[in-house]
């Protein structure tokens, strides 16, 4: 009898260990998703990144907005050349009336391969600014430890 109290013993010693590195797991578990769900926390860890994210966003959003401003103008300017050209034409040759054909072919292939090369640029650089923004900090990692085994 003495025999199984003493393995009895000892398998509830190592049962409790295990119990309290349980509990020591879990709590720093809780710890984390606290840490996680803190905005103050996530703010302080990642802020340059936010900030460089809404820096890029105001810049594209801004850039987009002067661009369709332009546009708008340039079109506005454009249209009224191309009515007094078509008036002209129309004056001139009677029969020249209709507009120009479509533009050249090179023309429309350079102009696709600067929309593809812009749009890789501007993929690339929100990649990296994900890729920034998503890193954690190398002290924050922590050493794993090794759960120890039950002896047979």
């Amino acid at each position: 009898m003495k025999g199984l109290n003493g393995q009895r013993e000892e398998f509830e010693r190592k049962a409790d260990a295990l119990r309290e590195r349980l509990l020591h797991t879990i709590e720093a578990i809780d710890q984390r998703r606290h840490a996680l769900l803190d905005v103050k926390t996530q703010v302080r860890r990642h802020g340059p990144g936010v900030v460089t994210g809404g820096l890029m966003l105001v810049v594209m959003g801004g850039a987009a907005v002067i661009s369709l401003i332009q546009e708008a103008r340039a079109r506005d300017a454009r249209l009224r050349r191309e009515r007094v050209r078509a008036l002209v034409r129309f004056w001139r040759h009677p029969d020249w009336v209709a507009p120009r054909g479509k533009p050249s072919v090179p023309r429309e292939i350079g102009r696709k391969i600067l929309v593809g090369a812009v749009t890789f640029l501007a993929m690339q650089l929100i990649r990296r600014g994900i890729r920034l923004t998503m890193t954690t900090p190398g002290r924050e990692v922590q050493a794993r430890r090794r759960v120890p085994e039950l002896q047979a």
